[in-house]
């Protein structure tokens, strides 16, 4: 039996698959079986794929069209291991990715998850970005945002059945991971280990973005209640507000509205920090806690008019970033 799966459905991918598969194929560790499921593919996916003739790779067809969920909850129950590699059939793993991962897993055997930094290029590999998240915050974090790159985890088999697999449309690895983070350990390497292609037909951001959006909002209030109580709730632009999407508020132009979104966060996060979760670490959230909420307030600051800007700092109670922005102001007019 391979140490582990490396998980990977496809649905009309022809223009990426080849390099996708290959950098699977071309790892620094070949103990896997490569599950590969194809969900119903019009184009040339299929042919790609029969052209390869790796006995690693194990290949499934799917009678009809099921979507993303079903297809990888079907691929969870095949796989013949208990360690399994999700990649998407649009991206590219760095060669030492798997052997990275795995060491890390049998080291820590308490863990359920572990997942990478990535490298985001376009669609014909160049460079966009590099996000240089605090692996420290993951945890805190995932309450807000997804982090986490879906293509980049590793987990245990066992521990995704006990939490449901993938159950929620369009907000699917969210919530899957934050299910996770209740209940088991999960961490994220400090490097890039993944090259996250963003193309013209991303669903997220494009062909189901309205869809995508609608799921994050609910998902955000689904992880709220966790720790505020089952009927507790946000207006959108407050929600907006956490996930750093200022629009709404600034539109707004209204002082009370600032100051009490931000009276909702730091309820909200006196709510977290008293939680206990195997993954709490209280230094790490007490950090986590203060960049998330000075990187908001100095956000809206800098946007916002310079009257009200020192009214909302006031408000707040913020004398030290108030002191910065007069002295800031002073700067400027010697100048």
């Amino acid at each position: 039996m391979p140490a582990l799966t490396v998980l990977m459905p496809v649905y009309n991918s022809e223009r990426f698959l080849a390099e996708a598969i290959e950098s699977i194929l071309h790892q620094t560790f070949g103990d896997f079986e490569f599950l590969i499921i194809d969900d119903g593919s019009t184009d040339k996916s299929q042919e790609i794929i029969h052209s390869y003739n790796d006995p690693r790779i194990r290949f499934l067809q799917n009678e009809r069209n099921l979507g993303i969920s079903p297809t990888l909850n079907k691929g969870i129950e095949l796989a013949s291991t208990e360690l399994i590699a999700r990649m998407d059939a649009d991206d590219i793993c760095h060669p030492t990715r798997l052997e990275k991962q795995y060491a890390y897993m049998q080291a820590n055997p308490d863990c359920a998850m572990v997942s990478s930094l990535v490298r985001v290029v376009s669609e014909n590999g160049n460079f966009v970005r590099q996000d240089q998240f605090d692996s420290r915050y993951f945890y805190y974090n995932l309450n807000f945002v997804c982090w986490i790159y879906h293509p980049t985890v590793l987990y245990r088999k066992p521990a995704v059945q006990e939490v449901g697999m993938y159950t929620a449309a369009y907000s699917e690895d969210f919530e899957l991971f934050w299910q996770l983070a209740r209940k088991h350990k999960i961490y994220n390497l400090p490097e890039a280990l993944l090259d996250y292609r963003i193309t013209d037909q991303s669903l997220h951001q494009v062909l189901k973005k309205q869809e995508y959006d609608q799921a994050q909002k609910e998902q955000l209030l689904r992880n709220f209640r966790y720790y505020a109580g089952p009927d507790y709730t946000l207006p959108d632009k407050y929600l907006a507000c956490f996930q750093h999407d200022f629009t709404s508020l600034l539109k707004e132009q209204k002082v009370s509205s600032l100051y009490q979104c931000l009276k909702e966060l730091q309820y909200l996060n006196q709510k977290i920090l008293a939680k206990q979760n195997i993954n709490f670490e209280p230094e790490a959230m007490a950090e986590a806690v203060f960049h998330k909420e000075r990187f908001i307030v100095s956000t809206l600051v800098k946007q916002l008019p310079r009257h009200k800007a020192v009214l909302f700092l006031l408000r707040l109670g913020r004398f030290r970033q108030l002191k910065q922005l007069i002295s800031a102001k002073l700067s400027r007019q010697k100048a």
